[in-house]
């Protein structure tokens, strides 16, 4: 979280180039606090400010899409890009107008604006000055690197991939940081989903869920990360496998998977090198036929599979290729657990 004392310290170089645009104002009577679901890190609602102060904030920030602001109340609230709407929950009595970036009136991007930052830094008077880095993490081992005593302390936490996302990590496993992109505890949560869906994620992160195509994309794409998969079978066998390289293209590239260098004790049971992924809706396999829509899943189908961790759940070690299986290590038995996690290498 940011304090206080250091935004203020941003805000009166703010100043600086606010008022080369607009009247002058007095940093100390901007409020600043945390409104703790809003989907902006750190600080992230304004009072006592104007409309325009509030979109200037948003466009000194490159993670900034939108604000909700409420003239009445004089609040301003700061959104990442996916927010399409202001949040009720913030419990004003005045109206409330959410302005996308897009929207912005064009001389609020003037020749004091317009420097370009990293989603960690603000442009200020020309220059970037950090102020958002100790809270953005962009996957689990990040958030291990940066702060050591999580070690050993499993849960929920947000990381900014492609945008921000609510991500299982797993801090215990083989010295933890590990980013899990599938989990499968029961059935829950249907997984015979759309090309639509697996792109952009669904399920709850506590319990089952699949982070999204486009988010395996950001985590993978500089190619240094390894892969390990976690099951269960009904009758209490637990093996993993772990694969030392792993990434997946972007969505032009239909999520095209390079993976290798299995070690473990489920057996080499990802032997889809160089496939793009399928959906029942979006066909990519090598089959003739479309191994989603008859396998009841969505994955990076060849003729079709030696696994289908995203196929149909089962209550019980019922036989059936539709089903959640690893076939080198029961073959078309039903699994009882899946869990599948990314980690920077070392």
């Amino acid at each position: 979280m940011i304090s206080l004392y250091r935004f203020g310290h941003v805000l009166a170089l703010l100043q600086t180039c606010y008022s080369q645009c607009f009247e002058p104002f007095d940093p100390k009577t901007l409020i600043v606090s945390n409104y703790e679901n809003s989907s902006f890190p750190g600080f992230n609602l304004l009072r006592n400010t104007d409309n325009a102060m509030c979109m200037m904030i948003c466009f000194k920030f490159k993670l900034c899409g939108s604000v909700d602001w409420i003239p009445e109340e004089k609040i301003c609230r700061l959104n990442t890009r996916f927010v399409t709407k202001y949040n009720s929950s913030l419990m004003t009595t005045g109206q409330t107008f959410h302005v996308e970036r897009e929207h912005f009136p064009v001389h609020l991007a003037g020749n004091c604006l317009n420097n370009i930052c990293t989603d960690d830094a603000i442009c200020i008077s020309g220059k970037c000055v950090p102020v958002l880095k100790e809270n953005i993490y962009k996957d689990c081992s990040d958030i291990m690197k940066r702060d050591p005593s999580k070690e050993g302390q499993d849960g929920v936490y947000v990381i900014y991939a492609d945008t921000r996302r609510e991500v299982f990590c797993d801090m215990t496993t083989d010295g933890g940081g590990w980013t899990v992109i599938q989990k499968r505890l029961d059935g829950d949560v249907d997984f015979y989903r759309t090309w639509i869906e697996y792109k952009h994620g669904f399920g709850n992160a506590t319990k089952n869920y699949w982070i999204g195509n486009d988010a395996i994309h950001t985590l993978t794409k500089d190619k240094k990360q390894e892969l390990r998969v976690d099951v269960e079978r009904y009758n209490g066998q637990h093996a993993y496998a772990v694969y030392t390289t792993f990434y997946i293209g972007d969505e032009d590239n239909k999520y095209t998977v390079t993976v290798s260098g299995y070690n473990g004790t489920a057996g080499d049971g990802f032997v889809h090198n160089g496939m793009k992924f399928s959906t029942h809706d979006q066909d990519n396999d090598l089959e003739s036929r479309n191994c989603a829509q008859m396998f009841k899943g969505a994955w990076w189908y060849k003729d079709c599979f030696r696994s289908n961790l995203n196929g149909r759940y089962a209550k019980s070690a019922v036989i059936g290729g539709q089903y959640m299986v690893w076939k080198i290590l029961a073959d078309d038995e039903a699994l009882r657990k899946s869990v599948i996690m990314v980690r920077q290498r070392n």
